[in-house]
């Protein structure tokens, strides 16, 4: 027993309990996001740049025959772990189309809207100050919303924002992820190898197949998809997108009913006590522990293989491929010769399309959905917090970034416009925390004030 009265095995399951607490709330994702960006920044404007931007450059991968696959660490976090967060967030897309907030037409409507305007109206104001200027193909760069950063300043503001902000907000970023990815795959794909897609239909094939038979093992379809992504990888297309389209044929339906598996619960209770001997040590009886295992597998069962992806894969989206992609993509040199200097076309662009472009987009177009009688404001929701939220859209961070390593060739030009980004995620931050702290009444149940 320790001084404090408290035993080293207490002490330890107390801070496995802190640990998964924290990484169940919604802000923690944001805070580590935070701190990696922090350290690349840090790193690249001190004397470990050299060393830390020669880490990323060393190769790894593999030779079968004639077959090469060898690429740096950083190309294996942007192609390689990066798929495996567009299968989350397909997951999550998928999971919104069949019980979310993008279920309905009418609860589709307004974040769908308003995401489409949070698109068109950034990339508009881009195209507008880089028409035939070298940054001219980054106009996809300021189009997205980081989710991660979005929802932590929410969770930071609390109960002073009614919680219809937050699904508003939730759906249009995804919705705003559904765009980007389509952005990513019609306009920003090159040297298109027709024979790999051909044999990507494969995996497809196989994966749509497991699904009509009623597969429910995550790991198989894991193990198909990996199979996609090094098909997608070599046809040309990013293959991040290979992990949405897996995704998209994970079932969404349990082998068990909730009904199902309380009469399981109930019938093996049951076989388990009649068979109890008093005393007996647990390896004595292998009549219950085979019940308890066929429970355990019938409590697997029970959720669906969707769900049960999506809550095993998150924690290692959030708080490790994403940490490590703003490490690998967020050191922005600012000091030195190649250092960022002043911000020519595309990096103002940005600056523009993500601080400006955003908010006006999402909120005009959220205006046009409402006053045509499309859809209707989500309760406790008034215009105020859908300016706010516009101004959280122009946080566009990790999808801005991933789509400025596709859009640029140029260092010097994604350097610039990487450090646009870093510059108006803050000042959207900033803006957005700023104008749902001060600008609203937290006491109001509905409003029409604008």
């Amino acid at each position: 027993m320790s001084a404090t009265g408290v035993g080293p095995g207490k002490g330890l399951g107390r801070m496995r309990e802190g640990v998964a607490e924290f990484m169940h709330q919604e802000s923690s994702g944001a805070i580590v996001l935070a701190v990696a960006t922090l350290a690349a920044l840090l790193i690249a404007n001190s004397p470990l740049h050299a060393g830390f931007e020669h880490l990323w450059e060393l190769k790894a991968g593999f030779h079968m025959g004639d077959l090469v696959f060898d690429q740096s660490l950083r190309h294996w976090v942007d192609d390689g772990l990066m798929a495996i967060f567009f299968f989350v967030v397909g997951l999550e897309i998928k999971r919104e189309f069949v019980v979310g907030e993008l279920s309905t037409v009418r609860g589709a409507t307004l974040p769908v809207v308003a995401a489409l305007g949070g698109m068109i109206v950034p990339a508009g104001l881009y195209i507008a100050l880089n028409f035939g200027g070298p940054g001219a193909h980054g106009w996809g760069v300021p189009m997205a919303t980081d989710i991660a950063f979005a929802l932590g300043v929410l969770a930071i503001l609390g109960s002073r924002i009614p919680s219809g902000l937050k699904v508003f907000l939730t759906a249009l970023a995804i919705a705003d992820d559904i765009g980007a990815i389509v952005v990513i795959a019609i306009f920003y794909t090159t040297n298109l190898q027709s024979m790999w897609l051909i044999w990507a239909l494969v995996p497809i094939a196989v994966l749509f197949a497991m699904n009509r038979l009623g597969v429910d093992e995550p790991l198989a379809y894991l193990a198909v998809a990996a199979v996609l992504w090094f098909m997608v990888l070599n046809s040309g297309i990013h293959a991040t997108i290979a992990g949405v389209v897996a995704a998209m044929l994970v079932p969404t339906v349990s082998r068990l009913t909730p009904a199902q598996f309380v009469d399981a619960c109930r019938i093996a209770a049951e076989d388990i006590e009649a068979a109890d001997v008093p005393g007996a040590h647990t390896l004595e009886n292998d009549h219950q522990q085979h019940v308890a295992l066929q429970l355990a597998r019938a409590a697997q069962h029970s959720a669906a293989p969707l769900q049960r992806l999506e809550l095993a894969l998150h924690p290692f989206s959030t708080f490790v491929i994403l940490p490590l992609f703003a490490l690998a993509n967020a050191g922005v040199r600012i000091v030195g010769e190649a250092g960022v200097g002043r911000l020519d076309g595309a990096g103002v662009g940005v600056i523009v399309g993500l601080v400006l472009g955003k908010p006006l987009g999402i909120a005009l177009a959220s205006f046009a959905a409402v006053a045509l009688g499309l859809a209707s404001l989500p309760s406790g929701v008034n215009w105020r917090h859908i300016i706010g939220a516009g101004m959280l859209g122009g946080i566009g961070f990790t999808m801005s970034m991933f789509v400025a390593n596709l859009a640029f060739r140029s260092a010097a030009m994604t350097a610039e416009v990487k450090g646009a980004i870093l510059i108006a995620s803050v000042v959207a931050a900033a803006f957005g925390y700023a104008w749902l702290r001060f600008g609203t009444d937290p006491s109001a149940a509905t409003g029409d004030d604008a």
